[in-house]
């Protein structure tokens, strides 16, 4: 039998520990993946739509948006709406930003745009386009509309807004230059046709501190483009900014009277004139009213907007002008409705007793000094509680009274702008203010236009012609060249027994010289106590010198005895 075979030998177990260091670096990558995804739940913030016209520069999950340069989410898609008219934008936001998600909030995207103002945007040619964000405040929102444009004012700007109403937008677009007094103050934002689409509403902000130039009393105007205009003063060029030529402007003016009073309230609203000059113009208080009938042809040129001027000072324009036939006069005239404002007459040394008493005057004098004063104030030295229209219209009565007249005149010879003045006219027939038809009409008094002028000339000069090619004047004509032929005649006949004649004259004014002289040695000194005889040779031989005169003339101008003798170079009538 064999030997025992020893027993196997028996393993010998160890306990496995339960932590290995292979493990650590995946924990960690877990650790680090929970950490960033707890991390993202809790800067997770809510997902918005916004919808743009185009999306130019979008890419999924790489376009940021923000505000300020600050990231506040990020694109996750874009794609198009049903109808394809315009594309959808979705964006995951930070939760940071969800209470600032209003309906007030903008967005647009930024690119690099080529404007008015400018190149703008030039930093997304690197970085890419991305969506700007300008929190608003309201009520929470997640679908937006986003701008086509960015808007022209930053939605935090400080400064106030106001509404000016227009006829024509003209140049005028979103970022147009506002300026006062040539400073630039402010943009506009925008436009929009009012609800009956009559006019143009445009939306003016005005940067702090220069809100406060606002003032009721404030006029706007277009200032845009180059301004060429014709009037009164001749042609009148006007030239604005580099910045206004392209994208059009604005300005504004505020009576320094007026700075001192609080401003305009925020959506004020303005009147937007066309020009300067038909902003200064504009009454800023009540006017008169009044009609003027002119049968001259110059009034034909006078339409509304023609100046108005009292002793050359423009006190109002007309507003409308009407070619009427009057049936009963059988008479074309122009009728021509005028507004006067009489804020730009300064009435001075206010007489006692109040307007109804003050004004004109007794005299013409008084009323031309309160004339004079046209545009120099609004009413200065008026009293408390005093109405300057009716107050001047009781003045304007009286200085029709003492000749004031209505009539059309050329201001400019130039350019023939006409103007209707208010002159005083002397010797003129007593007149007054009637009421015609509901208007206070004023006289009107002759034309002193050049045209009517030209005219009456043109008709004088074509009597003259209607007189010289008539039949009075050629018989006039031809008895005075019958008469001429028989003094030529009668001279041709005379002219040969002329010199006989002067020789006889001659040679008895010899004889009497001689005779004169033989009578003197002859009496000798006897005749020195008589003192007729001396005075009768004296005379005779004057007479005898005389005769020897007219010999001579005769000699030379034999025609003197038909035509007479020459008298300071014109031969005197026979």
């Amino acid at each position: 039998m064999s030997a025992e075979q020893p027993p196997p030998p028996s393993a010998h177990l160890r306990p496995r520990s339960w932590f290995s260091w292979v493990w650590i670096v995946p924990a960690v990558a877990a650790a680090i993946v929970i950490g960033l995804a707890l991390r993202a739940l809790v800067d997770r913030g809510p997902q918005i739509t916004i919808s743009f016209t185009d999306a130019e520069g979008l890419q999924a999950g790489e376009t940021r948006i923000r505000h300020k340069d600050v990231d506040l989410g990020t694109v996750e898609s874009v794609f198009l709406s049903r109808d394809m008219s315009h594309v959808v934008v979705q964006a995951r936001m930070q939760r940071a930003a969800a209470a600032h998600l209003t309906a007030a909030t903008r967005f647009w995207i930024v690119r690099p745009r080529l404007g008015f103002g400018g190149i703008s945007g030039l930093s997304t040619l690197v970085s890419g386009s991305y969506i700007e964000m300008y929190p608003g405040d309201g009520e929470p929102e997640r679908s937006f509309v986003g701008l086509d444009e960015p808007p022209s004012i930053i939605p935090d700007t400080p400064g106030r807004s106001f509404t000016l109403h227009a006829g024509d937008l003209g140049s005028l677009v979103s970022g147009s230059q506002i300026a006062y007094r040539g400073v630039p103050v402010g943009e506009v934002e925008g436009y929009a046709l009012d609800r009956l689409h009559h006019q143009i509403e445009i939306y003016a902000f005005i940067r702090s501190p220069y809100e406060n130039l606002v003032h009721p009393e404030s006029r706007f105007w277009n200032s845009g483009g180059v301004d060429v205009s014709v009037g009164v003063t001749g042609l009148r060029f006007r030239a604005s900014s580099w910045q206004q030529l392209v994208s059009g402007g604005i300005s504004f003016d505020t009576p320094d009277a007026t700075l001192a009073h609080a401003p305009s309230d925020a959506g004020s609203v303005f009147r937007l004139y066309d020009n300067a000059d038909d902003a200064q113009q504009d009454p800023r208080g009540p006017t008169l009213v009044y009609r003027v009938n002119f049968t001259g042809t110059a009034a034909g040129s006078v339409g509304p907007g023609t100046t108005v001027q009292m002793l050359g000072a423009a006190v109002g324009q007309v507003t409308s002008a009407h070619l009427q036939y009057d049936d009963d006069a059988q008479l074309m005239l122009t009728s021509v409705t005028l507004q006067i404002d009489p804020s730009r007459i300064e009435i001075v040394h206010r007489r006692a007793g109040g307007d109804a008493g003050a004004g004109a005057g007794a005299d013409a004098g008084a009323g031309a000094g309160a004339g004079a004063g046209a545009g120099a104030g609004a009413g200065a030295g008026a009293g408390a509680g005093d109405d300057p229209s009716e107050g001047f219209r009781a003045r304007l009565e009286k200085l029709v009274a003492h000749g004031l007249r209505a009539h059309v005149t050329t201001a400019n010879f130039l350019t023939g702008i006409k103007v209707i003045a208010l002159d005083l006219v002397h010797d003129a027939p007593p007149a007054h203010i009637e009421q015609v038809d509901g208007y206070a009409q004023l006289p009107s008094g002759g034309s002193t236009d050049i045209a009517d002028i030209l005219a009456s000339v043109k008709s004088v000069l074509h009597h003259i012609d209607a007189l010289t090619t008539g039949p009075a004047l050629a018989h006039a004509i031809g008895e005075l060249d019958r008469t001429l032929g028989n003094l030529d005649r009668i001279t041709a006949e005379v002219e040969p027994q002329i010199k006989p004649l002067i020789d006889s004259l001659r040679a008895t004014a010899d004889a009497a010289q001689q005779t004169l002289q033989e009578a003197h040695h002859m009496l000798g000194s006897g005749a020195a106590g008589d003192s007729d005889l001396p005075r009768l040779i004296r005379e005779l031989t004057e007479a005898a010198r005389s005769i020897r005169d007219l010999t001579d003339y005769l000699d030379q101008h034999p025609e003197a005895l038909i035509r007479g003798r020459h008298a300071n170079g014109k031969e005197d009538k026979p």
